[in-house]
Protein backbone atom coordinates (compact mmCIF):
# COMPACT_ATOMS: atom_id res chain seq x y z
CA UNK A 1 0.00 0.00 0.00
CA UNK A 2 2.67 2.17 0.86
CA UNK A 3 4.86 1.60 -2.12
CA UNK A 4 1.58 2.31 -4.18
CA UNK A 5 1.58 5.85 -2.45
CA UNK A 6 4.40 6.43 -3.14
CA UNK A 7 4.41 5.85 -6.96
CA UNK A 8 0.95 7.63 -7.48
CA UNK A 9 1.77 10.80 -4.86
CA UNK A 10 1.22 13.11 -7.33
CA UNK A 11 -1.84 11.65 -8.79
CA UNK A 12 -3.92 11.24 -5.49
CA UNK A 13 -2.57 15.14 -4.21
CA UNK A 14 -3.86 16.21 -7.34
CA UNK A 15 -6.98 14.07 -7.08
CA UNK A 16 -7.33 15.83 -3.38
CA UNK A 17 -6.85 19.54 -4.57
CA UNK A 18 -9.17 19.29 -7.45
CA UNK A 19 -11.60 17.62 -5.19
CA UNK A 20 -11.02 20.38 -2.53
CA UNK A 21 -11.42 22.68 -5.39
CA UNK A 22 -14.96 21.31 -6.67
CA UNK A 23 -16.07 21.60 -3.26
CA UNK A 24 -14.97 25.20 -2.65
CA UNK A 25 -16.83 26.39 -5.53
CA UNK A 26 -20.12 24.42 -3.89
CA UNK A 27 -19.86 26.94 -1.09
CA UNK A 28 -20.60 24.66 1.78
CA UNK A 29 -21.65 26.65 5.41
CA UNK A 30 -22.26 25.62 8.60
CA UNK A 31 -24.61 26.93 10.88
CA UNK A 32 -23.99 28.04 14.14
CA UNK A 33 -25.49 29.92 17.16
CA UNK A 34 -24.49 33.16 18.36
CA UNK A 35 -24.91 36.11 20.91
CA UNK A 36 -25.87 39.52 19.15
CA UNK A 37 -25.50 42.63 21.32
CA UNK A 38 -28.01 44.89 20.04
CA UNK A 39 -28.04 49.01 20.69
CA UNK A 40 -30.09 51.84 20.12
CA UNK A 41 -28.60 55.26 21.05
CA UNK A 42 -30.73 58.25 21.44
CA UNK A 43 -29.07 61.88 20.46
CA UNK A 44 -29.70 64.78 22.35
CA UNK A 45 -30.54 67.18 19.15
CA UNK A 46 -32.20 70.26 21.37
CA UNK A 47 -30.60 73.47 21.29
CA UNK A 48 -28.60 73.40 24.41
CA UNK A 49 -26.78 71.21 22.52
CA UNK A 50 -25.41 74.20 20.36
CA UNK A 51 -23.64 75.30 23.14
CA UNK A 52 -19.45 74.97 22.92
CA UNK A 53 -18.20 73.98 26.13
CA UNK A 54 -16.35 70.19 25.04
CA UNK A 55 -12.97 70.00 23.17
CA UNK A 56 -12.03 67.48 20.31
CA UNK A 57 -8.15 67.07 19.84
CA UNK A 58 -7.61 70.43 21.67
CA UNK A 59 -10.04 72.47 19.48
CA UNK A 60 -13.49 73.91 20.90
CA UNK A 61 -16.69 72.45 19.77
CA UNK A 62 -20.31 72.03 20.61
CA UNK A 63 -22.17 69.52 22.57
CA UNK A 64 -23.50 68.45 19.70
CA UNK A 65 -20.20 67.82 17.47
CA UNK A 66 -18.93 66.53 20.65
CA UNK A 67 -20.86 63.65 20.31
CA UNK A 68 -20.83 62.65 16.85
CA UNK A 69 -17.30 62.15 17.41
CA UNK A 70 -17.74 60.40 20.23
CA UNK A 71 -20.21 58.19 18.72
CA UNK A 72 -18.10 57.49 15.63
CA UNK A 73 -14.89 56.37 17.35
CA UNK A 74 -17.21 54.30 19.55
CA UNK A 75 -18.92 52.35 17.25
CA UNK A 76 -15.49 51.52 15.45
CA UNK A 77 -14.65 50.07 18.74
CA UNK A 78 -17.22 47.92 18.88
CA UNK A 79 -16.75 44.09 18.21
CA UNK A 80 -17.83 43.04 14.42
CA UNK A 81 -21.69 41.10 14.87
CA UNK A 82 -22.35 44.27 17.27
CA UNK A 83 -26.11 45.82 16.34
CA UNK A 84 -26.11 49.90 16.53
CA UNK A 85 -29.24 51.74 15.54
CA UNK A 86 -30.04 55.64 16.05
CA UNK A 87 -32.64 57.86 17.10
CA UNK A 88 -32.62 61.26 18.25
CA UNK A 89 -34.98 63.49 21.25
CA UNK A 90 -36.53 66.41 21.26
CA UNK A 91 -39.12 68.36 23.50
CA UNK A 92 -40.41 64.72 25.03
CA UNK A 93 -40.33 63.01 21.55
CA UNK A 94 -38.30 60.43 20.25
CA UNK A 95 -38.03 59.66 16.44
CA UNK A 96 -36.38 56.71 15.07
CA UNK A 97 -33.68 56.97 12.06
CA UNK A 98 -33.21 53.23 12.05
CA UNK A 99 -33.42 49.92 13.79
CA UNK A 100 -29.95 48.30 14.63
CA UNK A 101 -27.52 47.14 11.89
CA UNK A 102 -24.22 45.21 12.13
CA UNK A 103 -21.76 47.81 12.53
CA UNK A 104 -18.70 46.50 10.55
CA UNK A 105 -20.53 45.98 7.33
CA UNK A 106 -22.56 49.11 7.78
CA UNK A 107 -19.94 52.02 9.21
CA UNK A 108 -20.13 53.71 6.56
CA UNK A 109 -24.09 54.18 6.52
CA UNK A 110 -23.69 54.55 10.72
CA UNK A 111 -20.75 57.46 10.29
CA UNK A 112 -22.66 59.36 7.36
CA UNK A 113 -26.23 59.45 9.45
CA UNK A 114 -23.98 60.46 12.97
CA UNK A 115 -22.26 63.50 10.65
CA UNK A 116 -25.57 64.71 9.37
CA UNK A 117 -26.97 65.17 12.90
CA UNK A 118 -27.95 68.50 13.51
CA UNK A 119 -30.23 70.78 15.69
CA UNK A 120 -32.66 72.01 12.73
CA UNK A 121 -34.10 67.82 12.74
CA UNK A 122 -36.05 68.71 15.98
CA UNK A 123 -39.77 69.92 15.62
CA UNK A 124 -39.09 71.87 18.60
CA UNK A 125 -36.53 72.58 20.35
CA UNK A 126 -37.50 72.44 23.94
CA UNK A 127 -36.89 69.33 26.28
CA UNK A 128 -38.51 67.43 28.72
CA UNK A 129 -35.94 64.52 29.22
CA UNK A 130 -38.12 62.44 31.83
CA UNK A 131 -41.42 62.90 29.62
CA UNK A 132 -38.33 61.33 26.81
CA UNK A 133 -37.32 58.10 29.03
CA UNK A 134 -41.08 57.22 28.55
CA UNK A 135 -40.91 57.90 24.62
CA UNK A 136 -38.50 56.14 24.80
CA UNK A 137 -39.90 52.78 26.44
CA UNK A 138 -42.93 53.18 24.05
CA UNK A 139 -40.54 52.98 21.04
CA UNK A 140 -38.81 50.14 22.31
CA UNK A 141 -42.24 47.93 21.99
CA UNK A 142 -42.30 48.36 18.18
CA UNK A 143 -38.66 46.86 18.14
CA UNK A 144 -38.63 43.19 17.07
CA UNK A 145 -35.36 42.42 18.98
CA UNK A 146 -33.91 43.00 22.37
CA UNK A 147 -31.96 46.52 22.49
CA UNK A 148 -29.69 48.25 25.22
CA UNK A 149 -30.63 51.44 25.35
CA UNK A 150 -27.92 54.55 25.20
CA UNK A 151 -29.23 58.16 25.46
CA UNK A 152 -26.67 60.88 25.12
CA UNK A 153 -28.13 64.28 26.19
CA UNK A 154 -26.95 67.02 28.08
CA UNK A 155 -29.46 66.74 30.22
CA UNK A 156 -31.14 70.15 30.11
CA UNK A 157 -34.60 70.88 31.35
CA UNK A 158 -35.71 73.48 29.21
CA UNK A 159 -38.29 74.81 30.60
CA UNK A 160 -36.43 74.15 33.96
CA UNK A 161 -38.62 71.57 35.76
CA UNK A 162 -40.25 72.30 39.15
CA UNK A 163 -42.67 70.52 41.69
CA UNK A 164 -45.73 70.76 39.00
CA UNK A 165 -44.15 69.73 36.13
CA UNK A 166 -41.50 67.30 37.08
CA UNK A 167 -42.51 63.83 36.09
CA UNK A 168 -42.74 61.01 38.51
CA UNK A 169 -40.26 58.33 37.53
CA UNK A 170 -40.52 56.38 40.86
CA UNK A 171 -42.56 53.86 39.10
CA UNK A 172 -40.43 52.76 35.91
CA UNK A 173 -41.52 50.13 34.29
CA UNK A 174 -39.93 50.93 31.02
CA UNK A 175 -36.93 48.68 31.32
CA UNK A 176 -33.61 47.95 33.44
CA UNK A 177 -29.67 48.59 33.02
CA UNK A 178 -30.20 51.62 30.54
CA UNK A 179 -27.06 53.69 30.34
CA UNK A 180 -27.37 57.68 29.92
CA UNK A 181 -24.42 59.49 28.99
CA UNK A 182 -24.13 62.80 29.93
CA UNK A 183 -22.35 65.72 27.35
CA UNK A 184 -21.24 69.41 28.81
CA UNK A 185 -19.46 71.28 30.81
CA UNK A 186 -19.48 71.52 34.21
CA UNK A 187 -19.48 75.70 34.17
CA UNK A 188 -22.85 77.61 32.82
CA UNK A 189 -22.48 78.58 29.07
CA UNK A 190 -25.35 80.82 27.19
CA UNK A 191 -26.83 79.04 24.81
CA UNK A 192 -26.53 80.47 21.29
CA UNK A 193 -29.26 81.11 18.76
CA UNK A 194 -29.43 80.34 15.15
CA UNK A 195 -31.00 81.47 11.87
CA UNK A 196 -32.81 78.94 9.81
CA UNK A 197 -29.49 78.78 7.85
CA UNK A 198 -27.85 77.51 11.05
CA UNK A 199 -26.48 81.12 11.35
CA UNK A 200 -25.32 82.25 14.93
CA UNK A 201 -27.68 85.33 15.49
CA UNK A 202 -27.67 85.46 19.21
CA UNK A 203 -27.88 84.58 22.40
CA UNK A 204 -31.53 82.86 23.76
CA UNK A 205 -33.01 85.14 27.05
CA UNK A 206 -33.81 83.82 30.20
CA UNK A 207 -37.11 84.93 29.18
CA UNK A 208 -37.56 82.60 26.29
CA UNK A 209 -39.54 79.99 28.25
CA UNK A 210 -39.79 77.35 25.28
CA UNK A 211 -36.90 77.35 23.08
CA UNK A 212 -38.15 76.73 20.02
CA UNK A 213 -36.35 76.41 16.61
CA UNK A 214 -37.51 78.26 13.44
CA UNK A 215 -38.60 81.54 14.80
CA UNK A 216 -38.80 84.38 12.02
CA UNK A 217 -35.78 87.04 12.16
CA UNK A 218 -36.41 90.30 10.58
CA UNK A 219 -33.62 91.46 9.50
CA UNK A 220 -34.85 94.40 8.09
CA UNK A 221 -34.75 98.21 9.04
CA UNK A 222 -37.58 98.68 11.23
CA UNK A 223 -37.75 95.46 12.66
CA UNK A 224 -38.40 95.53 16.50
CA UNK A 225 -36.57 93.64 19.08
CA UNK A 226 -37.16 90.04 19.29
CA UNK A 227 -37.66 89.64 23.31
CA UNK A 228 -36.52 86.27 22.87
CA UNK A 229 -33.04 87.07 22.22
CA UNK A 230 -30.59 88.13 25.20
CA UNK A 231 -29.42 92.35 25.35
CA UNK A 232 -27.06 91.64 28.20
CA UNK A 233 -25.14 89.13 30.02
CA UNK A 234 -27.46 89.09 32.77
CA UNK A 235 -30.23 88.01 30.28
CA UNK A 236 -28.41 84.87 29.31
CA UNK A 237 -30.01 81.65 29.58
CA UNK A 238 -27.26 79.77 30.55
CA UNK A 239 -26.50 75.64 30.41
CA UNK A 240 -24.65 73.09 32.09
CA UNK A 241 -24.33 69.53 32.54
CA UNK A 242 -25.70 68.74 36.12
CA UNK A 243 -23.79 65.36 36.80
CA UNK A 244 -26.30 65.26 40.44
CA UNK A 245 -29.26 65.44 38.19
CA UNK A 246 -28.87 62.81 35.78
CA UNK A 247 -27.27 60.09 38.20
CA UNK A 248 -31.17 61.08 39.64
CA UNK A 249 -32.25 59.90 36.32
CA UNK A 250 -30.54 56.79 35.84
CA UNK A 251 -31.09 55.62 39.86
CA UNK A 252 -35.20 56.40 39.01
CA UNK A 253 -35.22 54.36 36.15
CA UNK A 254 -32.65 51.54 37.25
CA UNK A 255 -29.99 52.65 34.63
CA UNK A 256 -26.18 53.92 35.03
CA UNK A 257 -24.83 57.08 34.23
CA UNK A 258 -21.76 57.62 32.69
CA UNK A 259 -19.85 61.44 31.62
CA UNK A 260 -18.74 61.55 28.42
CA UNK A 261 -15.08 61.13 28.36
CA UNK A 262 -13.32 58.88 26.05
CA UNK A 263 -14.81 56.49 23.68
CA UNK A 264 -13.07 53.43 25.25
CA UNK A 265 -15.02 54.21 28.44
CA UNK A 266 -18.43 54.47 26.49
CA UNK A 267 -17.52 51.11 24.53
CA UNK A 268 -16.25 49.68 28.04
CA UNK A 269 -20.05 50.91 29.16
CA UNK A 270 -22.04 50.02 26.30
CA UNK A 271 -20.14 46.09 26.63
CA UNK A 272 -21.05 45.68 29.67
CA UNK A 273 -24.96 46.48 29.10
CA UNK A 274 -26.88 42.78 29.83
CA UNK A 275 -29.40 42.41 27.23
CA UNK A 276 -28.45 39.63 24.09
CA UNK A 277 -30.24 37.74 22.20
CA UNK A 278 -28.88 34.38 20.29
CA UNK A 279 -29.07 34.85 16.03
CA UNK A 280 -28.43 31.88 14.02
CA UNK A 281 -25.56 32.92 11.20
CA UNK A 282 -24.54 30.88 7.83
CA UNK A 283 -20.36 30.57 8.34
CA UNK A 284 -19.17 29.96 4.84
CA UNK A 285 -16.85 27.02 4.85
CA UNK A 286 -15.22 27.79 0.70
CA UNK A 287 -11.99 29.60 1.99
CA UNK A 288 -11.20 26.65 4.60
CA UNK A 289 -11.20 23.57 1.17
CA UNK A 290 -9.45 26.66 -0.92
CA UNK A 291 -6.97 26.46 1.44
CA UNK A 292 -6.47 22.30 2.55
CA UNK A 293 -5.88 22.86 -2.47
CA UNK A 294 -3.46 25.39 -1.83
CA UNK A 295 -1.39 23.35 1.01
CA UNK A 296 -1.86 20.08 -1.19
CA UNK A 297 0.09 21.55 -3.96
CA UNK A 298 2.60 23.42 -1.46
CA UNK A 299 2.88 20.02 0.26
CA UNK A 300 3.63 17.96 -3.25
CA UNK A 301 6.37 20.39 -4.21
CA UNK A 302 7.97 20.73 -0.98
CA UNK A 303 8.07 17.01 -1.06
CA UNK A 304 9.50 16.87 -4.50
CA UNK A 305 11.92 19.56 -4.05
CA UNK A 306 15.06 17.12 -2.99
CA UNK A 307 14.85 15.03 -6.33
CA UNK A 308 14.66 18.25 -7.96
CA UNK A 309 18.09 19.48 -6.77
CA UNK A 310 19.51 16.38 -7.21
CA UNK A 311 18.70 16.29 -10.70
CA UNK A 312 20.13 20.11 -11.27
CA UNK A 313 23.61 19.73 -9.39
CA UNK A 314 24.14 16.67 -11.92
CA UNK A 315 23.41 18.74 -14.35
CA UNK A 316 26.93 19.78 -16.00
Amino acid sequence: MRAYIRLHRETIVLSLTLLLLIIATMKPTITLQREITSHLIFIDVTQSMNVTDMSVNGHPVSRLEYTKHLLKKTIKQLPCHSRVGLAIFFKADVALLYTPVETCRNLSLLEDTIDHLEWRMASRGNSNIRLGLQSIAVRLVTIDVPVNVVFITDGDEAAPLNAINKTNLSGWIGGSDWLLVGVGGEKPSPIPKLDANNKRVGIWSIYSIKIAPGIAVNDGPNSARDESYATAPYEYYLSRLDDRYMEELAADIKGNYLKASSPKALTHAMLNQKVSYKDQTEFNLSWLFALGALISIITLYIADMPNVYQKWSKTP
